[in-house]
């Protein structure tokens, strides 16, 4: 079955290879101006972390700050931002691909800067309920503008980078949206330390998404001359945006990096959302969840760093793939049994190594959803793969939150859930096992390369 199925998909990608070469008049070349635009998508995705995670790293000081409302309804703050990638998600990667990704970012930073002053403006509100509401509806402003930012760095990777830096390029989404929940725990909890403070939260978020959001408008729309023959033929070759899907719904190579993204991203999701309650009932504070939020995150970023040069350097997704995932699983095994009283310094560790190995997935994941579905745009696959990541989020954080015990030992116990987590983790090394497909957008860029060569001067 396992040989049908490759020869089949065989097939398709050859075919996928050869419709998509030809060889353009102009010549490639970089602009140093790509820079600015990554360096804004960059801060953008770590201030839409800390409007996803307003509240969470605080749930005990948020649920009293709109009456006593419970930890349920805190969770859905985080909810909301996962419920509405999947409208928002798709209607993101239309307008990247039929329109240009400097709308789609400025589409997501203006969305957050409204998003973020209402929930602020919320403090002012008299009635608990009336409170609630609206920092719900800024927030769920927030979260429509989310997907065209976290969708932002792959496109743009393809069509401002060069094959030796779109893996670094990449990985900027996955990264800093991680950096941005660092930030998120350890500044939240400093600048809330009390329920009184919650508005001095709201607005220190409100003015840093500002700052970051504006100068989005300067971002150029597209390089003069394209960087590469993969984004040559994105600029110039576009196929219908139902086809994208129908393409990517048969390949079986996208499909098994779709899924495993899914469910370890959407885990990544739900543990930073929901880390202070797993931790709190064996008497871990907030200051000391944050700091066991902030080293799974920073172990994390260095992690993502050197895995992109590498892919980078090397090209051996694959082989980063099949070793990392089995890790991650046995990592999300090691952690439910550290989760214990005063047993701290074990808890922080595991996590850094769990958030090393996790997050160093993230540009490997978004590259091969690219390369194992070529020619189909970027804007297209990488989207697909963090709406898959959004939903299964918001499904294991309403898991989660049913598997709460609180008649246990301790109350409120998450074990149930921790035992979930193990349970979603480690089948993904058995499925990224059968993941075999070749680097169809690297191949051809060296097809055209090598044909380029051969052609004679005159």
């Amino acid at each position: 079955m396992t040989a049908v199925l490759s020869n089949i998909q065989r097939r398709s990608d050859e075919e996928d290879v050869q419709s998509s070469k030809s060889i353009p008049n102009e010549e490639f070349r970089t602009y140093r101006i790509r820079y600015y635009g990554l360096t804004l998508i960059a801060l953008l995705n770590i201030v839409s972390s800390m409007n996803w995670l307003s509240v969470a790293p605080v749930p005990d000081y948020a649920s009293s700050f709109f009456g006593n409302v419970g930890l349920s309804v805190i969770n859905w703050f985080s909810n909301v931002f996962l419920l509405t990638y999947v409208v928002a998600g798709p209607v993101s990667s239309f307008v990247y691909d039929r329109f240009s990704i400097k709308l789609g970012i400025v589409i997501g930073a203006g969305l957050q800067i409204i998003g973020a002053w209402l929930r602020f403006a919320s403090c002012y509100v008299g009635s608990s309920s009336g409170k609630l509401a609206l920092a719900m509806l800024g927030q769920t402003i927030c979260a429509i503008g989310q997907p065209f930012i976290l969708n932002a760095s792959t496109p743009y990777a393809g069509l401002w980078f060069t094959a030796d830096g779109r893996g670094t390029a990449s990985m900027i989404s996955g990264l800093t949206n991680a950096v941005g929940m660092a930030v998120a725990d350890l500044v939240v909890p400093a600048l809330v330390p009390n329920v009184e403070s919650m508005w001095f939260g709201f607005l220190i978020i409100a003015c840093v998404t500002t700052a970051v959001a504006i100068p989005t408008i300067f971002i150029p729309k597209r390089p003069k001359t394209p960087p590469s023959f993969s984004a040559f033929t994105r600029i110039d070759r576009r196929l219908p945006f139902h086809q994208y899907i129908l393409r990517l719904a048969k390949n079986y190579h996208f499909l098994i990096i779709f899924l495993a993204f899914g469910i370890l991203c959407g885990l990544t999701s739900t543990l930073t959302s929901v880390l202070p309650q797993i931790l709190g009932p064996y008497g871990v504070s907030f200051d000391d969840a944050g700091m066991v939020g902030a080293a799974f995150i920073i172990a994390g970023v260095v992690g993502a760093i050197v895995t992109g040069f590498i892919i980078d350097k090397w090209k051996c997704h694959k082989l980063i793939l099949k070793t990392f995932v089995p890790i991650v699983g046995f990592m999300y095994l090691a952690f439910f049994f550290v989760i214990k009283k005063d047993n701290y310094v074990p808890i922080i560790v595991v996590a850094a190594i769990l958030g090393y190995f996790m997050l160093s997935l993230l540009p490997v994941a978004l590259e091969l959803s690219v390369e194992s579905s070529y020619p189909v745009s970027e804007s297209v696959s990488s989207s697909s793969l963090w709406m898959c990541s959004q939903i299964m989020g918001l499904v294991f954080i309403l898991a989660t939150d049913a598997l709460r015990d609180d008649n246990g030992n301790p109350p409120g116990n998450l074990r149930n859930a921790l035992i979930m987590y193990v349970c979603l983790a480690m089948p993904m090394m058995v499925l990224c096992a059968f993941y075999n497909s070749p680097n169809k957008r690297l191949e051809c860029e060296k097809q055209n390369a090598a044909t380029k060569e051969e052609q004679p001067s005159y």
